[in-house]
C-alpha cells in the first residue's frame, strides 16, 4: 500500500480539491484504488464533503470578484492567465477561463458589468501541455444545469487558448462542445452545439490522456 494510499477519501478529495500534491494524478490513482475497497457511494461523499469544506472555505472570497481571477486562491499570486471569452454578448461581457500558472487549476467566470461570478471550478491534471501539446482540467465544480455532461474536461492548446469543454460516458465515448459554437444565442446548459463528431486534435488529445490516466476517469464517472 502506498503512502497515499493509507490517507482517508475524505483527505485525498481534500488534496485534489485544494491542490496539496505535486502530481494530482498520484492521488487520483490512490482513490482509484479504494473506490474498488469502499465503493462508489463513499467515494462520492468523500468528493462532496470535500467540495463544500473548499466552497465554504478557501474559495468563499472567490466566488464573486472584481473582473476575474486577479490573485490565486491557492498560492495568492497574481502569475494568471486569461484563456479566452465564450458567450461573449455585446456589452463584452460573457464566460471567462482564468487560471493559475502556478497551480494549474482555472475558474470560469460570468462577466457581467465587470462583476464576476464563479461558473466552474476547473483542476489542471498531468502537466501543461502534456496531452497532445494540450493542458486538460477535470471541472471539480459545476453550475446544476451543466451536470447533466458529467465528467467533463476543459481544454487549452499550446497557444494558450480554450478551445471547449470534453464529456464522456460509461464507455469512454467523446462528446465535444468547441469554443467556437459557445455564442451568445446558445444557453450554457444546450445539449445541441455538442458533437460527436470531435477534432482530430482533441480525440489525440484525449486519447494521450486515456492511455495515462484511465483511472482518474473511472472515478469521475463513480462521483457524478
Amino acid at each position: 500500500m502506498s503512502a497515499l494510499e493509507e490517507r482517508s477519501l475524505d483527505k485525498l478529495a481534500d488534496m485534489i480539491y485544494s491542490v496539496l500534491w505535486q502530481d494530482l494524478l498520484e492521488v487520483w490513482k490512490a482513490v482509484r484504488t479504494k473506490l474498488d475497497k469502499e465503493g462508489s457511494e463513499a467515494v462520492k461523499a468523500a468528493f462532496n464533503g470535500a467540495a463544500d469544506r473548499f466552497m465554504k472555505g478557501p474559495f468563499a472570497d472567490h466566488l464573486e470578484v472584481r473582473w476575474g481571477m486577479n490573485l490565486c486562491v491557492h498560492c495568492n499570486d497574481d502569475n494568471i492567465e486569461k484563456n479566452g471569452i465564450a458567450y461573449v454578448e455585446a456589452s463584452g461581457d460573457g464566460l471567462e477561463f482564468n487560471q493559475c500558472l502556478n497551480c494549474h487549476i482555472g475558474i470560469l467566470y460570468k462577466l457581467v458589468t465587470a462583476t464576476a461570478t464563479m461558473d466552474t471550478y476547473t483542476i489542471g491534471l498531468g502537466n501543461p501541455g502534456q496531452f497532445n501539446e494540450m493542458s486538460l482540467y477535470w471541472n471539480a465544480i459545476v453550475p446544476e444545469g451543466m451536470k447533466k455532461f458529467l465528467p467533463t474536461y476543459e481544454l487549452v492548446n499550446s497557444e494558450g487558448q480554450w478551445i471547449g469543454t470534453v464529456s464522456l460516458d460509461d464507455s469512454f465515448n467523446i462528446r465535444f462542445l468547441p469554443f467556437a459554437v459557445m455564442t451568445e444565442s446558445t444557453p450554457r446548459d444546450a445539449e445541441t452545439p455538442w458533437t460527436s463528431d470531435v477534432p482530430g486534435a482533441v480525440k489525440l488529445a484525449m486519447d494521450a490522456f486515456l492511455d495515462v490516466a484511465r483511472y482518474q476517469v473511472e472515478v469521475a464517472l463513480a462521483i457524478r
